[in-house]
């Protein structure tokens, strides 16, 4: 009971007191598939890009009009960011229901961070591709932080 004390009191207080501004989701396996995206159920995830050749995918939906900005950082080497918007049929995840618009890419050089910002005109899901920019050898393992924020 102890245990679970220590783990429930602090995010409960996070919850309450922060708004879980600072709470963080990490990256389940297997998601290096359009079909086994991750949600993005907090402002900012984490991931590690684990072998070389390795692909993290994450989902968010977003809202018509709002700007939203993206952000990859953490890096200890050159990972890129890249999104594709998917038009909605409906609000779930649904593959075979999804229009693909053109994806958009940063292939910003180097470990400072990538980032992207977007301006939907219609209510969309946003699909994330983390992975290695292929440069040189070596280059696709990392870890990372996918963050977003509202900008009004």
């Amino acid at each position: 009971m102890k245990g679970i004390t220590k783990i429930l009191l602090p995010l409960i207080l996070c919850m309450v007191l922060a708004g879980c501004e600072d709470f963080y989701i990490s990256e389940t396996e297997p998601n290096d598939s359009f079909e086994t995206a991750n949600p993005m159920v907090a402002s900012t995830v984490k991931g590690r890009i684990s072998v070389a050749g390795d692909k993290d995918y994450w989902k968010l939906r977003v809202n018509q009009g709002e700007m939203y900005y993206f952000k990859l950082s953490g890096l200890e080497d050159d990972l890129q960011l890249v999104f594709c918007p998917f038009l909605l049929s409906n609000s779930t995840w649904d593959v075979s229901s999804m229009t693909t618009l053109p994806r958009l890419i940063d292939y910003r050089d180097g470990t400072d961070y990538e980032e992207l910002s977007y301006t939907p005109h219609a209510d969309l899901w946003l699909q994330f591709l983390v992975q290695g920019s292929g440069e040189t050898v070596g280059d696709e393992i990392s870890k990372y932080e996918l963050s977003y924020e509202i900008v009004e």
